[in-house]
């Protein structure tokens, strides 16, 4: 399970729970628990790590790490979870570090979009933004070097958030990704290891990575109106 911040003892005031948590933590040293609540399953429990979400026995001996459906609704009960913790992990993105471009007209649907100019589907998906806003969807780049920040595309990135002109600095990289860079460094580009830390936190296993404001989050290109019929499922 991944380890995230502490959780308040208030959230284990049950004390059922409390010895549940005791347990855990006995049999799993190092273990932080960022929510432990009963679930809607009789005798499991729901508990949240991270990007992790398991259903473990009153007595802690028993764990299940999988999806939990309400079969009568057709819910998917652990990305309600889920859900609620991505929306939590992407307030801790300093928004100084993000890339806006608004929709036009009244806003329908916000998303984050994890994106690397040498990814040739973020590529695409960066050529169709004029027309996601049109649709009323605004779109917020964390700017993600895939294969880490000390690489030419980290550099590039680090170059894009210290230019007078940001958005026309990243164009230019998704037209030529292996453009060098002639060095820059800016407040603002400290923002870069802060989305590195929580883009795996909120289930990116590659980009495009797309997080709305409620916390759905998808990988890879979806076209305009396809993306829009995602958002408006969700």
């Amino acid at each position: 399970m991944a380890i995230l911040a502490g959780v308040s003892t208030s959230a284990f005031a049950d004390p059922s729970i409390a010895d549940l948590k005791a347990n855990l933590l006995k049999n799993m040293p190092g273990l932080t628990i960022d929510s432990l609540k009963a679930s809607s399953v009789p005798g499991l429990y729901e508990m949240v790590s991270g990007p992790d979400v398991a259903y473990v026995t009153a007595d802690g001996v028993h764990m299940i790490q999988g999806t939990l459906y309400n079969v009568a609704t057709r819910k998917n009960l652990t990305e309600q979870s889920l859900s609620v913790s991505r929306a939590k992990l992407m307030q801790q993105i300093d928004s100084a570090s993000l890339m806006v471009y608004p929709a036009v007209g009244k806003e329908k649907h916000s998303i984050t979009v994890f994106t690397d100019p040498s990814c040739g589907y973020c590529r695409a998906l960066h050529g169709e933004i004029p027309k996601l806003n049109e649709l009323g969807i605004t779109v917020k780049y964390a700017l993600y070097a895939r294969n880490g920040n000390g690489t030419l595309t980290g550099r590039q990135l680090t170059e894009v958030l210290c230019s007078n002109d940001p958005k026309a600095e990243l164009t230019k990289f998704f037209a030529a990704s292996t453009r060098d860079v002639k060095g820059a460094e800016c407040r603002k580009a400290d923002g870069l290891e802060r989305i590195a830390r929580i883009a795996p936190q909120v289930g990116l296993k590659g980009t495009p990575h797309i997080v709305t404001d409620k916390g759905l989050a998808f990988s890879g290109y979806q076209p305009p109106q396809e993306l829009l019929r995602t958002l408006q499922g969700s």
